[in-house]
């Protein structure tokens, strides 16, 4: 999709108003492009072929090797001065680029980078890449536009190299989402994309997963339908939450896992892996699916062939039509980041990077958005209760239809305002308007407990160093970019291999 087309009204255009957004498989796959080369083979995104940037010509030429280690406020201030390129109160664009946006997640955190940067006084610039040219094309496109930072959302693994050195030469900062894997990390190819924003997604996992299972232990069922999520896109939130699968299942041996399908993160590639999953069997008596949208899909499939195991089914993300079929009883529970939070809150971020009042310390480049669960009020009180995960600093419960009235719903409006005012987490426009800096951009934390927030995975207990975050990310893509085991025996000696970097503690704070 050319950039300066609104996509989020073209894809309105082409899909019914009430039905999930859909793809189909053929194109998520084309959209994947060479990311699975990426995963798998670092020596390739190394030697990526680079075309000539035009926009370079007669600019000072910047290094694209490591960014040096900084731990100290002082450093910070050199390197926010020293890589600025705008000034406080510039009016300059600001772009998004976006994978797809035909899942609920995209849409809203697309048009939550838009609000954000309307706000803060800037001009947005949004667009849809599909294939590694389109990514190159797209952020060159942006910076002749007078963009002096982009968010890229899913990028295509293998292009990242390329779009840093770009970024670099035109002194263009990037941010990403689900952004790097243990061959890619911010801050390998030069000083300007030094931010990825991807949640743990082992920590969103673990909790309504346990819910999920205690439930059916509780109603004596075992038999598991387990749906990963891409073996070529967004590969850091595959290994996560295959991790977290790992995670609780050690607490209820007696499942069996079953089915293993990737849903490939939407509502079609979703409903064929559900149809797949009953070429094997049918007596399903519950579900993982590793996210809302995909999830949704595969109930279809299900449901058609006269298997409501809705109540009995959990995932993660916390879009709309989860949240209301939680409220209807047909879905147990899911996890989200509170979205439209997770999508703009980078954007202030990005601009305090560019008039150079804030640069990431090394431990502060991979951030993590905290989380809580949604599901019918009292239902998942009890469960939590019965099986111990209250006890867990990473759970916490969010009110659902507080949510669907207040947040979720403006996804649908031509020109959504969701509740927050991100000019309050960017340190310059506080500094510049006389503003009070709030961490929770105005959102409070009533809607969501602890997902108005995020962290520094880099300075947990249990990892404690950025280096250690890349060792840990690199061993999942070894050992959970597929977690095809059925007993929980089977799985036990499948963990035998791991090595002392793959942290299966099912703590983060």
């Amino acid at each position: 999709m050319k950039e300066g087309e609104d996509p989020i009204k073209k894809n309105k255009k082409s899909k019914k108003e009430d039905k999930p957004l859909k793809i189909t498989r053929r194109q998520a796959l084309k959209m994947a492009g060479g990311a699975a080369a990426a995963v798998a083979a670092s020596s390739m995104i190394k030697s990526f072929v680079k075309p000539v940037n035009v926009f370079a010509e007669g600019k000072e030429e910047i290094a694209t090797e490591p960014v040096p280690v900084s731990t100290t406020e002082a450093e910070r201030k050199e390197l926010a001065k020293k890589y600025a390129n705008a000034k406080p109160g510039d009016k300059f664009g600001i772009g998004h680029i976006a994978w797809w946006l035909s899942q609920e997640y995209a849409i809203m955190n697309y048009q939550a980078s838009q609000q954000a940067v309307e706000q803060l006084g800037c001009t947005f610039h949004g667009a849809v890449a599909s294939t590694e040219s389109e990514w190159i094309e797209t952020l060159e496109s942006m910076i002749a536009k007078g963009c002096k930072a982009v968010h890229v959302n899913v990028p295509t693994m293998a292009v990242m190299p390329e779009l840093c050195r770009i970024a670099n030469e035109n002194r263009v900062f990037l941010s990403s989402n689900f952004g790097y894997t243990g061959d890619v990390f911010p801050g390998d190819y030069g000083p300007y994309w030094v931010v990825d924003n991807t949640p743990l997604s082992a920590e969103q996992t673990y909790p309504p997963l346990t819910l999920l299972m205690e439930k059916m232990r509780q109603n004596g069922r075992t038999k598991l339908l387990h749906h990963q999520a891409h073996k070529t896109a967004a590969t850091v939130s595959t290994v996560y939450i295959n991790l977290g699968v790992f995670m609780a299942w050690q607490n209820y041996p007696e499942m069996l896992v079953l089915g293993h399908q990737y849903g490939e993160w939407g509502y079609e590639g979703g409903r064929k892996a559900g149809e797949a999953s009953l070429a094997q069997r049918t007596d399903y008596e519950g579900f993982w699916g590793a996210n809302d949208s995909q999830t949704t899909g595969a109930l279809s499939a299900l449901q058609d062939a006269g298997i409501n195991i809705g109540p009995y089914t959990a995932s993660r993300d916390m879009e709309l039509t989860t949240a209301q079929e939680i409220m209807k009883g047909n879905f147990l529970v899911t996890s989200g980041f509170a979205i439209p939070y997770f999508g703009g809150r980078i954007v202030p971020m990005l601009y305090d990077m560019c008039v150079g009042a804030w640069y990431p310390l090394h431990a502060e480049m991979i951030q993590a958005g905290r989380l809580d669960c949604y599901g019918r009020p009292g239902e998942i009180e009890r469960l939590a209760r019965a099986s111990g995960i209250d006890q867990n600093p990473s759970f916490s419960i969010g009110p659902t239809q507080e949510n669907i009235d207040t947040i979720l719903t403006e996804m649908k409006k031509d020109k959504p305002q969701y509740p927050y005012d991100f000019r309050l987490l960017s340190l310059a426009k506080v500094d510049e308007l006389g503003l009070k800096y709030d961490r929770h951009a105005g959102g409070g934390t009533k809607l969501a407990p602890l997902s108005h927030d995020y962290y520094f995975p880099a300075k947990i207990k249990k990892l404690g160093s950025l280096d250690a975050v890349r060792k840990h990310i690199a061993a999942l893509h070894k050992y959970f970019l597929d977690f095809s085991v059925d007993t929980f025996k089977d799985a036990q000696e499948y963990a035998k291999q791991f090595p002392p970097e793959l942290k299966t503690e099912p703590l983060w704070f």
